[in-house]
This record gives C-alpha cells, structure tokens and sequence, in this order.
C-alpha cells in the first residue's frame, strides 16, 4: 500500500467533459483555447491540454485534460472538490484584468464552469 508522502507527491490528471453551447462553430473554439485560453496564467504546476473525442461513445466532444504535478500542488489551489481557498482567491485576483476577459469569452462557447464543472474525475499516475 502507497504511503501518505507517495499519494501526495503523485501526479494527477483531471478530466474536465466539455460541452460546448449549441451552434458553436467548433474551429472557432479551438481556436480560442489554443490562442487564447493556453496563454492565460494558471496554477503554478497545472497545465492543460484541450482533446477532442476521435473514436468512441464521446466522438466529436471535448475533453480539458489538466495536468497537475502533484496531489499536493492540486490540493494547494483545490483543496476540495468544487473549493476554492485564500491562495486561489489571490491567484485570481491577481490575474483578474487577464482572465475575467477569457472566462466572458469561455461562456460564449461553452456553459461548462471549468472551476465548477461536475462532469469531471481526477485520477492518479500509478505507474510513473
């Protein structure tokens, strides 16, 4: 069994559903994260990459893949699900001329609340 210190220093993929409003133009979309969304500030440690479904039950949808370094470093700007806590609130604040702008620009495209999206599961890296 993995010890407390070997879960936290494990690193973590969140995977966030997307749907995007009806008659969006999807390269439109792509093309805003892309150029847009990947050059906003975000949790030291995070990073993300936007999939989209080739083959299967979710063919044609999207998919924010957030890649986190650690359950720690999750867990310092999340540290419950769907919460939030002083850090991220600065973080955000901080950063507040930058992504209010591009959260306005997301609602456009998408109703899904990156911050607050229940159509998400975080898993852990087992065999890095």
């Amino acid at each position: 069994m993995a010890s407390e210190r070997n879960v936290l220093m494990t690193r973590v993929f969140g995977m966030h559903e997307i749907e995007l409003n009806p008659g969006v133009n999807e390269e439109d979309f792509e093309d805003f994260v892309l150029n847009e969304v990947a050059k906003a500030p975000f949790y030291p440690g995070w990073s993300f990459r936007l999939l989209k479904g080739d083959r299967g039950v979710r063919k044609g949808k999207y998919l924010m893949l957030i890649d986190i370094d650690s359950v720690e470093v999750r867990d310092r700007f999340a540290p419950a699900p769907n919460q939030s806590n002083e850090e991220t609130d600065r973080f955000l604040e901080e950063h507040k001329e930058t992504l209010d702008p591009i959260f306005q620009k997301w609602a456009t495209f998408s109703s899904t609340d990156l911050g607050a999206n229940l159509n998400y599961t975080d898993y852990l890296v087992l065999n890095d």
